[in-house]
């Protein structure tokens, strides 16, 4: 069976597609494209049944094409070509919460607790769940040193900054130039909010 594909021209030409490419090789773009997809992400995206889905996910992994992530119980598909520390990176950049603070990060510099939470609209319980994932995985870090965005801060206060902003602007820059489905939305906004 084939899907009947529902992607613009110009998402077609994105994806390296045309009305003759195979299932596989759909499912192979758009994980490419938009890695760290999840398993109902990419069944929206090509329309295909579970089954078939599932059947041809297993395949690509098989063959060692694409590789699976479990975030808790939640699978997340990226092509074999993506390195673990960008994986995580984008696994943060495409959740709400984490992507805003990288975003002023990459914006300010750096930010103290009280801006996070000022500048996210979310809680501080909320703000302070999501800074310390990112603060697990090594993409931001805390200290009390000054900033140019800190300069009316205490000393003592932390401020949080990204440890490695030319790899997440790298990555927001490969990833984040289209919005084909809702997870790549997060990278989209980066994207667009740097230029």
């Amino acid at each position: 069976m084939k899907i009947k594909m529902t992607f613009s021209k110009e998402t077609q030409k994105f994806l390296g597609l045309n009305e003759l490419s195979s299932n596989q090789e759909i499912i192979k773009s758009i994980i490419t494209n938009f890695p760290g997809l999840r398993f109902h992400e990419i069944k929206k995206e090509t329309g295909l049944a579970n089954g078939t889905l599932q059947h041809h996910l297993g395949t690509l992994e098989k063959s060692e094409i694409i590789s699976t992530e479990y975030d808790q119980s939640t699978p997340r598909y990226y092509s074999q070509e993506i390195i673990e520390t960008d994986k995580i990176i984008i696994k943060r950049l495409s959740q709400n919460t984490t992507s805003k603070i990288i975003k002023v990060l990459l914006k300010k510099e750096c930010q103290n607790f009280a801006q996070l939470v000022k500048f996210t609209k979310k809680s501080p319980g909320t703000v302070s769940i999501y800074k310390n994932k990112l603060l697990k995985d090594g993409i931001i870090v805390g200290d009390t040193n000054n900033c140019k965005c800190s300069k009316n801060v205490s000393h003592s206060i932390i401020k949080y900054r990204l440890t490695d902003p030319e790899r997440i602007l790298f990555l927001v820059d490969e990833y984040g130039k289209t919005s084909l489905q809702h997870s790549a939305d997060n990278l989209a906004d980066v994207f667009l909010s740097l230029k």
